[in-house]
């Protein structure tokens, strides 16, 4: 039986491990398992999960483990621009652009779904000092003196990938000098299932759909601008962001801390190397704009998963040649996410008249064209 390390029991990480149902997988983590049992309260990070997801989470048995009292649909998007352009579209036959899940209640099912897989081993609480990997050997040292050994070595432990490092897989990282700020908010009208997104001369701003009067935002802001956004009270930052998004949903309350983080483009040249491969964020970072960060993540796992095992009886799972046909199956759906993201988010930044003019006029094409939104949605449900 083929042997699998993972490094990263991230979300990625464990729906990879569980896909891999015909081989021996062991994920290593210095990190400990989430707290159970779950607070009531709605987390702060929440991941936008498209139609391709599903279906892995499905396939693997994770999406069952879910409350679904806890999932809210996304049925309907809406797009606004700095000069009142707006693009909205929804998904086909009524199903939904995505499902909105929250990060811990994810972790859980994942966690709680590996847990009962014979094939899949998870060691906590140990940090990978070393690793070594080539056609036919990978391993791992951990802090704690303990060696593993496998026939292919897998990094899934994110953007700033010790893993990655360690191999020599060299990255191109780019900061945008921008924050972005995550909260929950009671809203005081119905959201309708819908997710609306403002283009702002201060940044990004979207409001996610949580069940029931409530709703996730992440605003995408320069540094300053978001560093001023988080100094607020809690009122007067809930006041911002309601006047932000026009106050379609009526008055807001802040429910949670409001955290920022740094935003940053992570380009890896090579994901794979003999005997290694890189998966999620350890393979590439994009602005989280339009959402797909994690969706990138889950997609390399299943192809990953795949190509192991649908090798031919004498290819071994660590054979660069098989590793070569997943990274060629990503390129470019990784690739085509990051420019794209890369270029709204510049677009929407860069000031002037006859800019701004473009970006608004693009998007009441956009708008006005079916077939265009029809690309829209079907990417978003991919």
């Amino acid at each position: 039986m083929t042997r699998i390390l993972v490094v990263g029991a991230g979300p990625v990480g464990l729906a990879f491990a569980c896909a891999c149902r015909d081989s021996e997988v062991t994920v290593v983590d210095a990190g400990p398992r989430h707290a159970d049992p779950l607070p009531d309260a709605h987390d702060v990070r929440v991941f936008a999960l498209s139609g391709g997801t599903r279906t892995l989470l499905r396939d693997i048995g994770a999406w069952d483990e879910l409350d679904a009292r806890r999932v809210a649909p996304v049925r309907r998007m809406e797009v606004f621009a700095d000069a009142g352009a707006k693009l909205s579209f929804t998904g086909r036959a009524g199903s939904p652009l995505a499902w909105i899940v929250e990060a811990n209640r994810l972790a859980q099912a994942l966690e709680d779904q590996v847990a009962s897989l014979p094939h899949v081993r998870v060691v906590r609480g140990h940090a990978a000092t070393a690793v070594h990997a080539d056609a036919g050997q990978a391993s791992i040292e951990l802090a704690s003196g303990e060696r593993l050994e496998g026939d292919l070595l897998v990094g899934a432990d994110g953007p700033d990938s010790r893993v990655r490092t360690l191999l020599g897989l060299a990255a191109e990282e780019e900061a945008y000098g921008e924050d972005a700020i995550v909260a929950n908010f009671e809203v005081e009208r119905e959201h309708g299932d819908a997710a609306r997104q403002w283009f702002r001369h201060d940044g990004v701003l979207a409001w996610l759909p949580l069940p029931g009067k409530t709703i996730s935002i992440v605003w995408s802001a320069p540094r300053d601008v978001a560093q001023a956004l988080v100094a607020l009270d809690p009122p007067a930052f809930a006041d911002r962001v309601r006047e932000a998004g026009g106050s379609v949903l009526g008055a807001m309350k802040l429910l949670t801390p409001a955290p920022r983080f740094a935003l940053r483009i992570i380009r890896v040249e090579r994901s794979v190397a003999p005997g290694a491969a890189l998966i999620g964020d350890a393979a590439h970072a994009l602005h989280p704009l339009a959402g797909q960060g994690v969706n990138l993540g889950f997609q390399d796992a299943q192809v990953l998963a795949d190509e192991i095992a649908n090798r031919s009886p004498v290819e071994r799972a660590g054979d660069l040649r098989v590793l070569r046909r997943y990274a060629r199956g990503r390129r470019e759906d990784v690739t085509a996410m990051q420019f794209v993201t890369d270029r709204l988010d510049k677009l929407f930044a860069a000031e002037g008249a006859g800019v701004s003019w473009l970006r608004n006029a693009g998007l009441g094409l956009v708008d006005s064209s079916s077939w265009a939104k029809a690309i829209l949605a079907d990417r978003a449900m991919r």
